[in-house]
């Protein structure tokens, strides 16, 4: 499996009206369920979970970007803070493991289908970067 960076928006809400439960955003809700998540399926070391402190969206639900060298990127938008950290983790897996990040659409699971924002090219590794003079 290729590692793969998890960027999570700290700083998204659980929803437009209400920012925090307990104390915590609902990305850093979702942060802690994706540790718990990424943790039982032993993907700790193919899976870097990145948070950031903001993805320009933040009084929406949360928001996610998955992307490896050489592989698409996956821009998530409106998770669930407290219903999607399952669904999320086992399409980081099937991410890992697939060939270019190209995971079949219908095998995604429903909510990453959902969620799906935008789909990028896979970003130019250092090396491959055209030399200027």
């Amino acid at each position: 499996m290729t590692q793969a960076t998890l960027f999570v928006c700290s700083l998204c809400r659980f929803s437009r009206k209400e920012p925090t439960q307990n104390g915590l955003s609902g990305g850093e809700h979702l942060i802690q369920q994706l540790q718990a998540e990424l943790q039982a399926k032993n993907l700790e070391s193919t899976i870097q979970l990145q948070p950031v402190r903001c993805m320009a969206a933040c009084s929406d639900a949360c928001n996610v970007t998955l992307t490896a060298g050489e592989k698409i990127t996956f821009v998530l938008s409106g998770l669930s803070p407290t219903e999607s950290a399952p669904d999320l983790a086992t399409f980081c897996q099937q991410y890992a493991a697939a060939s270019e990040g190209k995971v079949p659409y219908k095998e995604r699971p429903d909510i990453i289908r959902e969620s799906t924002a935008f789909v990028l090219p896979p970003f130019p590794v250092p090396s491959t970067l055209p030399q200027t003079i």
